[in-house]
């Protein structure tokens, strides 16, 4: 099959991030970017030399994903696309259900890790303030402590009010994020240090990692919300100024951290590097792949994409061709 017949579908769907915010600030004027990222795609894509459609999201989407014409799908972002577009047998870029359900689950992905001899935070999942009591009386680490939903993302449910460094703290932040988010609530351990995230691209034995991005937050703030994503004033490093050593240790880190979820095509891992070395936080598998504007892309990916001297088109055909690959 030649490129020029590869016939893609981009689906327009609002966000799961935006949904979340949404609950959480109890407001519905959460900027969606969803429209951005679609028209992003469609001109990388269209440049690369591929037949793009798009396909808005709607009551009779299985219909017409039945009725398309394609050859794979590009976009998917959550694991109600996953499950329809695996049900309904339609090749697709990214990761499959499971690996989706488990990266989507931030538990589950950290006892897979630490299954894996990985490191990571200590944590207790609070389904009810009752579950909180453990740091009334014999506590397993020490404030200060950080809670977010258990299944966020792009910080949603993370605010000022994430950081807590007492016990009255901990019982209104868990409140609030049950009472509006309706999830289970991770508290971790604060960990201080230098926040890494990391892209990845590939499958099996043939990945690789992309140049570190470090997060570098304004003094006096120490963690990123969903507010200050939105309003994209923090400083980015791309490549990370680290030594080669370190950078070699994380982009392994990384890698490890992929393969241990079995994710596929593509995905970002983000870590805390800490006086007492790296410990992973995060993955995602429906990482941001915008590179634009180029100055200071959309997403943490375009930024990697960016330093390793790609423009949009090159950096999604590469994705796309591992997924390719992948399916034969």
């Amino acid at each position: 099959m030649t490129k020029e017949k590869i016939k893609i579908c981009v689906l327009e769907k609002k966000r799961g991030n935006f949904s979340i915010q949404e609950k959480f600030a109890k407001s519905e004027n959460i900027i969606d970017t969803t429209n951005q990222e679609v028209e992003h795609h469609l001109s990388a894509l269209n440049e690369a030399g591929y037949d793009v459609k798009i396909l808005k999201w709607n009551d009779n989407i299985i219909s017409d994903l039945k009725s398309l014409d394609i050859d794979i799908v590009f976009n998917v972002s959550s694991i109600v696309e996953t499950a329809i577009l695996e049900e309904l047998e339609i090749p697709y870029v990214g990761s499959d259900i499971f690996g989706c359900v488990i990266a989507t689950d931030k538990v589950l992905t950290k006892d897979l890790w630490l299954k894996k001899g990985l490191p990571t935070s200590p944590y207790i999942l609070a389904r009810s303030k009752e579950d909180c009591e453990i740091f009334k009386k014999n506590k397993r680490f020490d404030y200060p402590l950080f809670i977010k939903p258990s299944q966020g993302r792009g910080s949603s449910g993370i605010d000022e009010s994430s950081l807590i460094c007492s016990y009255n703290e901990l019982i209104k932040g868990v409140e609030k994020r049950l009472n509006t988010i309706n999830q289970p609530v991770l508290i971790e351990k604060f960990l201080k240090g230098r926040e890494i995230t990391c892209g990845i691209i590939g499958n099996g034995n043939q990945i690789k990692a992309l140049p570190l991005l470090e997060i570098i937050h304004k003094e006096k703030e120490k963690f990123l919300t969903f507010n200050k994503k939105e309003l994209d004033d923090d400083k980015f490093q791309c490549p990370a100024k680290l030594t080669p050593k370190q950078s070699k240790e994380l982009q392994k880190l990384a890698i490890s951290a992929f393969q241990a979820i079995n994710l596929r095509d593509y995905g970002r891992v983000d870590m805390i590097l800490s006086e007492e070395g790296p410990f992973l936080l995060e993955i995602n598998c429906f990482a941001g792949l915008m590179c634009t504007p180029k100055d200071k892309p959309h997403s943490y990916m375009g930024f990697m994409a960016i330093a390793e001297n790609k423009k949009s088109s090159e950096f999604l055909d590469e994705i796309i061709k591992e997924a390719l690959k992948r399916i034969g």
